[in-house]
């Protein structure tokens, strides 16, 4: 596999071998190249000085990690433990958590757990299509296509699990914290599950100024405080990575804030195969690439992937362009063979057809009102069958109607679908409803366009729209 992860000053790479998941990764390369004013030509040109089409095919899967800052990780609880009513709950809710529309974001999500009450906690992950297009551009322009996108929290958390192996520790909560040369990865965790995330935007290496530790310190304190008070427990250990320096300032503020001194995490010996790339131990002291070294030991995971149809479209139709650029000069050759071979029965085919086509337009003229009457006969059997009558479907929608569901009004069009404008007490029911109607045999895809509380004296309903779709 090669991962990039291109922020706003860097350019990271790193490639090699893949093997057992959290087991180890051969690590053959690593690069870390600065950016300078981040111009689109001037990250392809980095690019293209990182990875070419050999290496590209000696090291493929290509990934993309996500930086932290660049991705919204939102706490969310909702009341519902089924996954198909879940995923349709959440992809109404997502408007309300960022200031997009729906089609300007892509999203993924994490179960975290289902409480007795009947609720589903999850953590929601949310970034801005534009941000991955953008990212997509640069390997597009040199013909290369990621194959997976990632975000750098999953990393971290593949690279720590990798490091805390010897502790034990997955039944219990560990926090976990990357100092990066542009922000600070903040999370806790509990065995596979990414509880709790923070960005802390200031950079590493200006953590040795008094006010920015004060305000690193302050950011960091609040968001460990969020997180004990949701899960009502410390956590048993605290891991450190990124920038290595001396600062015990910094250390100390840490231990204060956890009440235990953080365990120091050194990528030479979380991966072993580092030691032997050049220049792994001066990049490792200055940037951070653990995200980065995390991916690699499951870089196809679908755990807060992000997938972008476009991208994927477009990849898969320069690669069919291409095995149709190859195989098209034997197709043509063959063509031509089959056209050579046929040549011969063309004009005795020709005039075959010109003498049917007279014998038919002769038929015609003498039947010509025999045929007449039988269009006659084809219209009234069309609109003789019950299933085209609008009263059919409407019986057939009655029986499906639950009884705390009210239907006000239905709108049928030409396109065989119509729209259903009804309340409903429960959100529940609404849900169920759909499903019914994309189950039934009579009608195809329903989908529920909007829905929104509304009071009429002392009741309280949910007002609700659903396109369906006739057969």
């Amino acid at each position: 596999m090669i991962i990039f992860e291109i922020s706003a000053d860097y350019v990271k790479a790193v490639w090699g071998k893949n093997n057992i998941p959290l087991k180890d990764s051969q690590i053959n390369g690593m690069v870390c190249k600065p950016l300078g004013v981040s111009e689109p030509d001037e990250v392809i040109e980095v690019i293209s000085s990182i990875i070419n089409e050999s290496i590209y095919k000696k090291y493929k899967p290509l990934i993309l990690c996500m930086p932290r800052d660049q991705v919204i990780l939102r706490n969310l609880s909702f009341p519902s433990k089924d996954e198909v009513e879940l995923e349709s709950i959440i992809e109404l809710h997502l408007t309300q958590e960022v200031p997009y529309s729906r089609e300007e974001i892509i999203y993924n999500y994490s179960t975290l757990d289902k409480t007795q009450d009947g609720f589903t906690n999850v953590l929601l992950s949310i970034v801005h299509r534009r941000t991955l297009l953008k990212q997509f551009s640069f390997f597009e322009k040199l013909n290369l296509y990621p194959d997976n996108i990632l975000l750098g929290t999953f990393g971290l958390l593949r690279f720590f699990q990798k490091a805390a192996q010897p502790d034990k520790l997955s039944n219990n909560l560990i926090a976990c914290l990357d100092i990066g040369d542009t922000f600070t990865d903040f999370f806790i965790a509990k065995g596979d599950k990414i509880l709790f995330s923070k960005s802390i935007v200031i950079p590493g290496y200006k953590l040795k100024e008094n006010d920015k530790l004060s305000k690193f310190v302050g950011e960091l304190k609040q968001a460990n405080m969020i997180a004990r008070t949701k899960y009502n427990e410390n956590p048993s250990k605290v891991y450190m990575s990124g920038i290595r320096w001396k600062n015990l300032e910094l250390m100390t503020n840490i231990s204060d804030i956890f009440q235990q001194e953080p365990v120091i995490i050194d990528p030479m010996e979380v991966i072993s195969s580092l030691k032997g790339v050049d220049n792994a131990r001066e990049i490792t002291s200055k940037i951070s690439i653990s995200s980065l070294l995390g991916i690699a030991l499951n870089p196809l995971s679908a755990q807060f992937s992000f997938v972008l149809p476009e991208a994927k479209m477009r990849k898969y139709a320069r690669e069919t362009a291409k095995h149709l650029f190859v195989t098209g000069g034997v197709v043509i050759c063959l063509l031509v063979l089959m056209l050579i071979a046929f040549m011969g029965k063309t004009y005795a085919l020709q005039n075959y057809f010109t003498r049917l086509s007279l014998e038919i337009r002769t038929m015609e003229r003498m039947n010509e009102t025999v045929m007449a009457d039988l269009k006659k006969i084809k219209v009234l059997r069309k609109f003789a069958r019950d299933q085209d009558s609008f009263l059919y479907f409407y019986y057939e929608l009655a029986r499906m109607v639950p009884r705390s569901i009210a239907v006000d009004r239905l709108v049928f069009n030409k396109k065989k679908e119509f729209s259903i404008v009804g309340k409903g007490a429960d959100m529940g029911e609404i849900f169920k409803f759909v499903r019914t109607l994309n189950n039934s045999k009579m009608f195809g895809k329903a989908e529920l366009r909007y829905s929104r509380k509304m009071t009429k004296g002392n009741e309280e309903f949910n007002e609700f729209n659903i396109m369906c779709h006739i057969g």
